[in-house]
Formats: structure tokens, sequence, C-alpha cells
């Protein structure tokens, strides 16, 4: 896909569910959970990689990552950070803004190749054949409704109403979500 695209991993949420620790540094695999999203990024061609967190001060966690850091603050409400990275995305003079949770440590360059493929000038997003969910690739020209989202909202409420919309299959390790620690125990199979 061509264009200036900016991916951004979102890593400035509460984590109030998780209980006293932080858990983006939570360990998955020998590493920290949010450096699996954030070295995903690396290797895509992208014009600019960044993490939005709660303080300028860059987060043992994200170090070594190449990413760049874009502070929201403390106590912002989801919407928030989905606004930092448009307005830090579009600054940049961006065609596009690749988003990536930093909570979700199956995404992989794959799964962010299979977006960057679906994209251009329609919305991507992830599906596991029943919900949608994050990363999202999102054009430009739908910069400005992201902008006037507010509160706990996300871009999914958006995007899941657009009939542009393109679904992009991945499985269901790729979109696992880790909110409470016992998310962290690898999913049973069989």
């Amino acid at each position: 896909m061509k264009g200036r695209i900016v991916g951004v991993v979102l890593a400035a949420g509460a984590s109030r569910r998780f209980g006293a620790r932080d858990k983006l540094a939570a360990r998955i695999s020998g590493r920290a959970m949010v450096q699996a999203p954030a070295r995903a990024l690396s290797g895509l061609g992208l014009s600019r990689r960044a993490a939005i967190t709660r303080t300028p001060r860059q987060p043992h966690a994200l170090r070594g990552t190449g990413t760049a850091l874009w502070s929201v603050g403390h106590r912002r409400p989801q919407a928030a950070s989905l606004r930092r990275a448009v307005r830090g995305a579009r600054a940049t003079g961006a065609s596009h803004l690749l988003i990536v949770l930093g909570d979700m440590p199956g995404i992989g360059r794959a799964e962010l190749r299979a977006l960057l493929r679906h994209g251009g000038l329609h919305p991507a997003m992830a599906t596991d054949g029943r919900s949608l969910a994050p990363p999202a690739l999102i054009p430009r020209r739908i910069f400005g409704p992201l902008l006037r989202l507010r509160g706990d909202r996300g871009a999914g409420a958006l995007l899941r109403r657009r009939p542009d919309l393109r679904r992009v299959p991945l499985g269901a390790g790729a979109l696992r979500d880790v909110d409470r620690p016992e998310d962290l125990r690898p999913p049973r199979t069989g």
C-alpha cells in the first residue's frame, strides 16, 4: 500500500481490571506485553511509529522498540488516546493511521501486513469471523470524525457503522486482548 502511514500503539489505559501491576509490563514469552505490538510495527515501511502513553517519560517496557512517545496525560478517557494518535498522524501529513493496542500480544507483522493490503481509500479492521476488533487502518478522510469522539469510546464504534469498512480475517489468537491477570494464561486448546 502506498502512502505515509503512521503506526501507533495505544498504551495509555489505566488497566483498572488488571490490578495494581502495570499490565503492559506483564511478561509474556519473556518480554513485556507491549513490546509485541510495538515491535510488530517495525519493518512495515511506516513513515512513523509512536506509542500513546500516560506520561512523557518512556516506559521501561517500550525502550528499544523504536517508537516515539506521544503523551496524553493521566486519567484521560479512551477517546483522548485516539484523538492524540489522530492529531499526531495528521501533524506528520499521514495518509493513514494504523492503530494497534498495547495489550494484544498476539499481533505480529503478518497480521498488520494483512490490514495494510486491504486499506487504501477504505478503513480496515480485523475480525475473527464473529466480531470486529483492533488493529485498524484508518484513512485520513476519517480523521475528522475520530477527533469528535469523546469518553470511553474507541474507533471501533465509528468504523463498525461504515458501509465501506474492509473486514480482514485474522486468527483469534492474534486478537487476544489481555484485560485481567488470568488473561495471561495461554488459551486452552481442544
